[in-house]
């Protein structure tokens, strides 16, 4: 029977959903039911996997070939609907049910997220031929992904641009294919991607690398800095996160100033890392404390637009803002836009 149900698990359901989209591809002479997997109830859950054996126990009237998919459930998250007392004794009758699927019908379960630990997940994994999209393989996956954009729009993009729009977006799928899309019909599905394009209509997801206020202050845009400041603080009324990206910003530009490397590659940060190893340590984790632990690519992109003294003055008066803040968060806003005194 393992050969008629296919279990695909993992982090990123985007992924999960295109790999189950590709093995779906070996089936095209097969028709194709899909079955939405969210079950946030006992009653989502009994709903959900009745339809679902109905869909195996009913064939097309002109084939007995069918495919059927359970897309994107849940039903394998912690503490989802399957685990309580009434959806484990729906899940033992299902469970059954699966050992009996007809020849020439194939089942295709796609869930993310899923806790390993419940019977419902062993119980599907030793039933199934399953695959596992491991989060440690997510360059991997994007890569695939930029190959598959690349190919059905007929489109290249730079390897510049290709990276800027990884970190912008925070290496999410979906929004990178969303991203896509949007970059794609503004070129007029011709041509290439280019690195102004992702910087003039990509935006920035908030993360640690790329931060509209981080990034204008660098700049020196005076403008743009104090603008990105008002619409931060107007959204989330707290400017903590926006202190302590700057410091992580500010920490790596001391670090960069104060080694003056004559050029930023992968080769030359693994022969600068073995001859400062005494200064910084081993590296066991990327952290802004060590410059070493950064992407080559991303260290390149950082500028200083001032000298050492003014970054430990920046730095300093980062500090100050992060005490004062605590106890008046109000002020904040104002104190971040201070620092332009600093152009």
């Amino acid at each position: 029977m393992k050969e008629n149900l296919h279990f695909i698990f993992g982090s990123d359901e985007f992924f999960i959903e295109l790999k189950t989209k590709k093995l779906l591809d070996s089936f095209s002479q097969h028709s194709l039911e899909v079955i939405d997997g969210t079950a946030n109830t006992l009653a989502d859950c009994k709903q959900v996997l009745g339809k679902v054996i109905e869909a195996l126990q009913s064939v097309d009237l002109f084939s007995s070939q069918k495919c059927v998919w359970l897309r994107g459930t849940n039903l394998f998250a912690t503490g989802s609907s399957a685990t309580t007392e009434g959806g484990q004794s729906v899940v033992e009758h299902f469970l059954l049910l699966l050992e009996k699927i007809p020849a020439g019908v194939h089942l295709f379960v796609s869930a993310s997220p899923v806790d390993k630990r419940t019977r419902f997940f062993k119980a599907m994994q030793a039933l199934s031929t399953w695959e596992e999209l491991e989060e440690k393989q997510s360059e991997t996956y994007l890569k695939f992904l930029i190959k598959k954009l690349c190919k059905d729009w007929n489109m290249t993009i730079d390897s510049d641009a290709c990276e800027l729009l990884l970190q912008k977006l925070n290496r999410q799928p979906r929004a990178i294919a969303n991203e896509w899309e949007k970059l794609a019909c503004i070129k007029q599905g011709i041509g290439c991607i280019t690195l102004q394009d992702v910087k003039t209509y990509t935006p920035t997801w908030l993360n640690d690398e790329f931060f509209e206020p981080v990034e204008t202050f660098y700049e020196k845009d005076e403008a743009r800095y104090l603008q990105s400041l008002h619409n931060h603080f107007t959204l989330h009324k707290e400017m903590r996160t926006v202190c302590t990206f700057f410091q992580n910003r500010n920490r790596l530009l001391i670090q960069l100033v104060s080694l003056q490397l004559p050029s930023i590659s992968k080769a030359i940060f693994e022969k600068q890392s073995f001859l400062h190893a005494k200064d910084f340590g081993p590296i066991q984790e990327k952290n802004t404390f060590c410059v070493f632990s950064q992407n080559p690519w991303y260290v390149s992109r950082l500028q200083s637009p001032f000298p050492l003294s003014t970054l430990l003055d920046i730095q300093q008066a980062l500090v100050d803002i992060f005490d004062r803040m605590l106890q008046y968060p109000a002020q904040t806003c104002t104190w971040m836009g201070n620092l332009v005194r600093f152009f």
